[in-house]
């Protein structure tokens, strides 16, 4: 069992949708961030582990052997976590103290199609608009 460090919002997600405290998972490797899982379970057969379904969709295209598991019978995928379909997701909140203009203006920037390079970069999933 792979499992992510204490403070990682992966980890977080997991343990809620569960409804696990992070004792109860007998993890023999503990990771940070999601190239070090997917590099833990692709070198270690019957590893299994949680990571972002983007970081995970692309190791696995270009040859990385590992496979992502569906839920409640949703495959893990983009397309499944776009549409709504796939169970475990969360979103990105911006948050501030007070509307500035500009902190508005970056919300709208951070909102806008101008960043949909970035998230996918990221292996995110850009908001619908």
């Amino acid at each position: 069992m792979v499992n992510k460090a204490d403070g990682r919002a992966t980890l977080e997600l997991f343990l809620k949708y569960f409804a696990l405290k992070n004792s109860q998972i007998k993890a023999q490797v503990v990771i940070g961030d999601n190239q070090q899982g997917i590099k833990t379970v692709s070198g270690n057969p019957g590893a299994i582990g949680y990571v972002s379904i983007g970081a995970a969709e692309y190791e696995q295209s270009v040859g990385t052997p590992i496979k992502l598991l569906p839920m409640n019978g949703v495959a893990a995928n983009l397309q499944t976590l776009k549409n709504g379909e796939f169970p475990l997701s969360r979103p990105l909140n911006l948050v501030t103290k007070s509307l500035t203009p500009l902190s508005q203006k970056f919300i709208d920037f951070a909102q806008s199609q101008a960043v949909e390079d970035l998230i996918k970069a990221q292996y995110f999933v850009p908001a619908t608009r």
